[in-house]
């Protein structure tokens, strides 16, 4: 399978991958500054309360919320009449969820979907398609959790540095990438709006996505010792995800991290704890796509 990359106009690719390799950098450099400030031992300390079952639990609904996730896309793919077994649904999905640890996500896991679908269907558009509609339909059950949100936004707007930091981010430059995400996800949407049941359908497994992660990152804030409610773990999710899929850092390395200290430790717990969450979180990610790694090559070789 020939893998390649997204049609950019000329130069536009190398400036996007710049953008977000110093957004990276920059963002990785700032984490690192503050775990150095950070009481290690403290981290260590909070890490070590977590039992196996809390470790084994959390793990567990990760991994269901990759599999709704699947799930969503498979109903969609469907919808279309496109013959996609689950097994291969959750090859080119994990496999995707693999390389996406390394490249940005256009690159990486997108494009693993986008050939894989491909090479399933004779209408290419809308096997393409299907991969930006479940993006669109993962963006909206996200955007139901964040009236959780709110509290911690009117929180936030009365730290100066704090908003200074975070709301920082140009507007024009999210105006223009946000109206050209809502031109490209329209014209896609198009396809399945005269089957509106497989998006609600797919709506309803990307719900219950969303809600087995935010049970799993709450088993483990509350195994580390910090006292936070799920709505809690549900504002500060909302806020970590929308911030991350701006294209400024590969795969929100750093970003997220930083987002989640900042906010946990506005919520109130310590830097510590929301260091460790941050830290044990991550390294779950990639422990929950190492299947993806026996599949990547394959499937980029067929």
């Amino acid at each position: 399978m020939q893998i390649d990359k997204p049609n950019l106009p000329p130069g536009r690719s190398n400036w996007q991958w710049k953008i977000r390799l110093a957004g990276t950098l920059l963002s990785l450099i700032l984490l690192l500054w503050l775990l150095m400030r950070q009481d290690w031992s403290a981290i260590f300390g909070a890490m070590k309360t977590l039992t196996l079952g809390t470790l084994l639990a959390s793990i567990g609904l990760l991994l269901l919320r990759h599999s709704m996730n699947t799930l969503r896309w498979l109903i969609l793919v469907r919808a279309q009449k496109i013959q996609l077994s689950l097994l291969r649904a959750f090859q080119l999905v994990f496999s995707g969820l693999f390389l996406s640890n390394f490249l940005p996500s256009m690159v990486g896991g997108d494009v693993v979907r986008i050939a894989g679908i491909v090479q399933q269907s004779e209408d290419r558009v809308a096997a393409a398609a299907s991969v930006i509609v479940d993006r669109l339909v993962g963006v909206v059950g996200m955007i139901f959790v964040l009236p959780f949100s709110l509290p911690l936004v009117a929180s936030i707007l009365k730290s100066s540095v704090f908003g200074i930091s975070f709301l920082g981010i140009a507007p024009q430059k999210l105006k223009d990438a946000l109206n050209k995400g809502i031109n490209r996800f329209s014209a896609a949407l198009r396809l399945w709006l005269r089957q509106p049941s497989s998006l609600f359908f797919a709506l309803s497994a990307s719900w219950i996505g969303v809600f087995s992660y935010l049970v799993g990152v709450w088993i483990l804030a509350r195994g580390l010792g910090m006292h936070v409610s799920l709505g809690d773990v549900a504002g500060v999710t909302a806020l970590t995800y929308f911030l991350t899929i701006v294209p400024v850092s590969i795969n929100g390395y750093g970003l997220r991290e930083l987002a989640i200290v900042g906010l946990y430790t506005q919520a109130g717990s310590t830097a510590e704890q929301a260091s460790a969450l941050a830290l044990i979180t991550r390294a779950f990610f990639l422990l929950v796509s190492l299947p993806g790694a026996a599949w990547a090559g394959k499937i980029i070789r067929e």
